[in-house]
């Protein structure tokens, strides 16, 4: 008879599969059965939280029974047009990130592979065909902090010093200032544009236009 591999992991079986593979104890079992009916939640997430089993480990033992490969978030490079493939909220919601595009087929790394609601909601709001990858819910939550809530690095306000020096010493591009003189537009007018630009596209403040100016005055 051919091996059952479907996993429940809302419910008991997978409790009784790990304790078969003794990755967690009868007892492990019996409080964390005890503690979801309390606090509710799935099994899975309540047994990581209780310390009985690695996030990594209980990822492991489903991508095994699943026949499904992992996926090392870290050693991705996950670009913007990717991650933009599927809507923000339910990234958030469901504790998923596409990884792979090809050919219309959208690979979903979940820490849940039996997450139907998950999947069928993503199919729709995108129209793309979707494969699952396994990754451990920390891992992912990881990844999704790091591309939508991380920290601008500190280089911004260097960045726009530069600049501003930049503007102070360097001539404009021979080509700029040749087009410029043919379309009679003085070297003025370009510079008062350009400053005039970099304001409203908020690369520099006006505040820190003639803090510059009054430094080189």
């Amino acid at each position: 008879m051919k091996e059952d591999t479907s996993l429940d992991l809302g419910g008991t079986k997978l409790g009784r599969l790990l304790v078969d593979a003794k990755l967690i104890t009868e007892e492990q079992h019996r409080k964390a059965l005890d503690f979801q009916k309390a606090v509710g939640g799935k099994l899975p997430a309540v047994m990581v939280k209780l310390g009985f089993i690695t996030d990594e480990q209980l990822t492991n033992f489903i991508a095994k029974r699943q026949n499904l490969r992992v996926a090392d978030l870290e050693k991705l490079v996950l670009p913007e047009n990717l991650i933009k493939k599927v809507p923000r909220e339910l990234i958030e919601k469901h504790t998923c990130l596409p990884i792979s595009f090809r050919d219309g087929v959208l690979i979903l790394a979940l820490a849940d592979p039996t997450d139907i609601e998950a999947l069928e909601e993503i199919q729709l709001a995108t129209d793309y065909k979707i494969e699952v990858a396994l990754a451990s819910r920390a891992s992912i939550t990881k990844a999704i902090n790091h591309f939508f809530y991380a920290e601008k690095p500190a280089v911004e306000e260097k960045s726009k010093e530069q600049l501003l020096k930049e503007l102070e010493e360097s001539p404009l591009p021979r080509e700029i200032d040749e087009r410029a003189s043919r379309e009679g537009v003085s070297r003025v007018q370009l510079q008062r544009a350009l400053l005039r630009l970099l304001i409203e596209k908020r690369i520099i403040s006006e505040d820190e236009l003639i803090k510059k100016a009054k430094e080189i005055a």
